[in-house]
C-alpha cells in the first residue's frame, strides 16, 4: 500500500447501514452462484475482504477525519488497480458467475453512486472509477444486465441517498496509481 492508513474496521462501533456483505451473500443466492472453491474465487473474496471492505466505512461514516477518508479512498484506488489486474474473464473469475461477483457488487454499487458525487472522480475523466480499469467497467456493465444485480443496485443507490453523504471531499488519485502495463 502507498500510503499509512490503517483501515477503518467494520464493528459495533462502525456499523454498516448498507449492508454490503450480507447483500452480497444474498446477491450470490440470487444469482444461483455455483460452490467454486477455486484459487481465484478464493483470492478475489479475500481481496475484497482485506483491501476493500475495510474501507467502504470512510465512504458513510460521519466521524472520519477528513485526512483518513482522503487515505481510505486512495487506497480503495489502489485495491480497485489490483482487482482490475486480478480480474480474469467476462466475470471476476472467469466465465461464469462466482462468489467473487456477487460479494463485490455490492460495494461496486456504493462506489459508483458516491464517488463521483462526493469525491471527485468526475465521470469519462481520469478520475473516474473505471480510468484504465477496463475489465472493471466491462464487468459491472455486464453484471447489471442480470436482473438480481440491477434491482440491488436500484436498492443500494436510494439507501446511498438516504445517507444524506455532506462530508464529501475531492480525492484525486490519477498520481498515484501505477497500474501495470497490461492492465493498461
Amino acid at each position: 500500500m502507498h500510503g499509512a492508513f490503517t483501515p477503518l474496521a467494520r464493528s459495533a462501533d462502525r456499523p454498516d447501514p448498507l449492508k454490503l456483505s450480507s447483500r452480497g451473500a444474498d446477491l450470490a443466492t440470487a444469482l444461483k452462484v455455483p460452490e467454486d472453491t477455486s484459487d481465484t474465487v478464493g483470492q478475489l473474496c479475500e481481496l475484497y475482504q482485506d483491501r476493500i471492505s475495510l474501507l467502504e466505512p470512510a465512504i458513510w461514516d460521519s466521524e472520519c477525519t477528513e485526512s483518513e477518508r482522503v487515505s481510505a479512498i486512495q487506497e480503495l484506488s489502489d485495491a480497485l488497480d489490483v482487482l482490475e489486474v486480478e480480474a480474469i474473464g467476462v466475470y471476476l473469475a472467469g466465465k461464469r458467475v462466482s462468489r467473487a461477483d456477487g460479494i463485490m457488487f455490492p460495494s461496486f454499487c456504493l462506489l459508483t453512486h458516491t464517488l463521483p458525487t462526493h469525491f471527485g472522480w468526475t465521470e469519462w475523466t481520469d478520475e473516474a472509477i473505471f480510468y484504465k480499469r477496463p475489465r472493471l467497467h466491462a464487468w459491472w456493465e455486464l453484471m447489471q444486465y442480470k436482473p438480481p444485480a440491477r434491482k440491488l443496485a436500484e436498492r443500494i443507490r436510494q439507501d446511498v441517498d438516504a445517507l444524506q453523504i455532506r462530508w464529501g471531499v475531492p480525492v484525486p488519485t490519477l498520481a498515484r496509481r501505477t497500474l501495470p502495463k497490461h492492465a493498461v
